[in-house]
């Protein structure tokens, strides 16, 4: 993992970033996942054109995108080919004083199971007015997620099964989110505060 800021005047920030993981859940080829982001902050209220402006307490600017990775809901040796007990009752074999009992057969896998990878892009707007009295964020973000992991039915024949956990499919998440704050009585001793917050969101699978 790796991360590097870097900032100019307080008005334009940058940061970068990257991580490698690695799984033993995944085989030799597929084991290793590169996940880099970045992003870009400007501080608009630094600028000289608004740095004298009361009424604004604070306005920034903000640009990311970046890349996650997931192997949630995987089995420890699902690029192998393993066997389980069967726990269907036809499946059970006669053996005599022992009666009948489970058998072992071989399990659906996938050798070419691999990380399933979310890439975010955002843009947002964080303000206040009026010595912060009013706050706010807005942001717009478009999410593509791609080598779903999932199980899915499969051929019977093709696998040893007729299920097989694997990558399949994609899904794109697109929405506007937004947060508000007031407070409309302030005093010495104490404060009222008023939040709203909301998001519009639109999926394609």
């Amino acid at each position: 993992y790796a991360r590097a800021n870097y900032s100019i005047a307080s008005k334009y920030l940058f940061t970068a970033s990257v991580r490698t993981d690695g799984s033993s859940k995944f085989s030799p080829k597929t084991r290793w996942g590169v996940f880099p982001s970045g992003a870009f902050a400007w501080n608009i209220k630094e600028e000289g054109f608004l740095k004298g402006v009361k009424a604004v307490s604070q306005l920034k600017l903000r640009l990311s995108a970046g890349m996650t990775g997931q192997q949630d809901g995987i089995d420890n040796y699902a690029h192998l080919a393993r066997y389980g007990i069967t726990t269907d009752v036809y499946s059970k074999y006669y053996m005599g004083a022992q009666g009948f009992n489970f058998m072992m057969s071989p399990q659906a896998y996938d050798p070419d199971i691999k990380w399933e990878t979310t890439t975010t892009y955002n843009v947002g707007v964080d303000f206040g007015f009026l010595g912060d009295r009013i706050t706010g964020t807005v942001d717009a973000y478009l999410r593509n997620t791609n080598d779903l992991l999932n199980t899915v039915n499969i051929p019977t024949g093709s696998n040893f099964g007729n299920s097989l956990f694997t990558n399949i499919g994609s899904l794109q998440n697109k929405g506007l989110e937004f947060a508000l704050n007031f407070i409309p009585v302030q005093t010495n001793d104490w404060h009222l505060s008023i939040g709203l917050n909301g998001t519009v969101q639109d999926t394609k699978f």
